[in-house]
C-alpha cells in the first residue's frame, strides 16, 4: 500500500493517533467505572500527552538510514553519470581533435603533394623553356652564319660590280669631259654672242627709255604747267578783290589736294603784307573747292606734283 512505503510519514502518524486514542479511552473508563458517586476532585486531572518523534524510533532510524543510503546511492549514481558524461565529452573532444588533426595532416599532405606537383610542372616547364631557348639560339646561330655568308657573298658581288662600275664610270667620265669641254666652248661662244646682242639691245633699250623719259618729262612738265595755270586761273576767278589791293602785291599759298581734285586745306606760306589780301586769297582757294581735272591725272604724277601745290597769287589787273 502507498501509506506503508518506507519513505512516507503515514505510519508514525497513525501510531501516534492510536496511542492518543488509547490514552483518552483509558481515562474515560477510569472515571466512569471507578466510583458510583461523583466526587469533586480536589485537584483537576491533568492529562500529559507526549508526541513521539518517529525518527527517534527504530523504524524511524531505519527509514532515515535507508533514505540516507538512497541519497548516497543517488549521489554516487549522479557522480558516476556526470563522470561518464565528462568522459564521453572528453572522448568526443578527443575524437574531434583527432579528426581535426587528421584533416590537417591530410590537408598538409594534399598541399605538399600539390606543391610537389607544381614544382615538377615548373621544372618541366623550365626544362622545356630552356630547350626552346637553346633551339632558338642554335637556329639564330645558324641563321646568323647563313646571313654572314650571304652578306660576304653579296659584298663580293658588290665589290666586283662596283669595280666594274668605276671602270665604266672612268670611261664615261672621260667621254663626258670631252663632250663637256666641247659644250663649254660652244656655250662660251653662244654666251659671248648673246652678251654682245644683249648689250646692243640694252643700249637700244636705254636709249629708247631715255628718249621716252625725256618725252614723258616734257609731257609732265607741260601738264604741270598747264594744271598750275588752270589752278591759278580758277583761284583768280574765285578771288574777290579787296579795296586795299595794289599792283605788285602777291601772296605765296600752299594748297593740299586729294586725289579726286578736292581741296583738303590751304595756308599762307608768305604774306603779301596785307592781311585782307591774304585772307581773300585763302577764301578764293576754298571757293574753288575742287579741280575736277586732277582726278584724271596719273597717280604717280599727282603724288609728285599735285598732292601739295605752292601757288604765288599775284593778279595782274591790280591798279597802282
Amino acid at each position: 500500500m502507498k501509506w506503508l512505503r518506507s519513505d512516507s510519514y503515514s505510519l508514525p502518524i497513525v501510531l501516534a493517533l492510536v496511542l492518543h486514542t488509547g490514552v483518552v479511552l483509558a481515562a474515560f473508563f477510569a472515571v466512569g467505572f471507578g466510583t458510583s458517586e461523583r466526587k469533586e476532585p480536589k485537584q483537576p486531572v491533568i492529562v500529559n500527552a507526549k508526541i513521539i518523534d518517529v525518527s527517534d524510533t527504530i523504524i524511524g532510524r531505519r527509514e532515515a538510514e535507508q533514505r540516507a543510503a538512497e541519497k548516497r546511492a543517488a549521489a554516487l549514481a549522479e557522480k558516476k553519470r556526470k563522470e561518464a558524461a565528462e568522459q564521453a565529452r572528453q572522448r568526443e573532444v578527443a575524437r574531434k581533435a583527432l579528426e581535426e588533426k587528421q584533416k590537417q595532416v591530410a590537408q598538409a599532405k594534399r598541399l605538399k603533394e600539390q606543391a610537389a606537383a607544381k614544382q615538377r610542372q615548373e621544372a618541366e616547364r623550365k626544362a622545356l623553356e630552356q630547350k626552346r631557348i637553346a633551339q632558338e639560339a642554335e637556329k639564330k646561330r645558324l641563321e646568323e652564319q647563313k646571313r654572314i655568308a650571304e652578306q660576304k657573298r653579296q659584298e663580293e658581288v658588290k665589290r666586283v660590280e662596283e669595280q666594274k662600275r668605276r671602270e665604266e664610270a672612268l670611261v664615261r667620265q672621260a667621254e663626258a669631259d670631252r663632250l663637256a669641254e666641247q659644250e663649254r666652248k660652244r656655250q662660251e661662244e653662244a654666251a659671248r654672242i648673246a652678251a654682245q646682242k644683249k648689250a646692243e639691245q640694252e643700249a637700244a633699250r636705254q636709249a629708247a627709255a631715255e628718249e621716252e623719259a625725256k618725252r614723258r618729262a616734257a609731257d609732265e612738265a607741260q601738264m604741270v604747267q598747264s594744271m598750275s595755270d588752270l589752278i591759278n586761273a580758277r583761284v583768280t576767278a574765285a578771288w574777290i578783290r579787296p579795296p586795299s589791293a595794289r599792283n605788285g602785291m602777291k601772296t605765296e599759298l600752299r594748297i593740299f589736294f586729294l586725289p579726286n581734285g578736292e581741296v583738303m586745306s590751304a595756308q599762307v606760306m608768305r604774306s603779301s603784307g596785307d592781311a585782307i589780301f591774304d585772307r581773300n586769297a585763302l577764301n578764293a582757294v576754298y571757293r574753288v573747292q575742287r579741280i575736277e581735272e586732277l582726278s584724271d591725272v596719273d597717280s604717280y604724277i599727282f603724288e609728285r606734283n599735285f598732292r601739295q601745290v605752292d601757288l604765288i597769287f599775284n593778279p595782274q589787273d591790280l591798279r597802282n
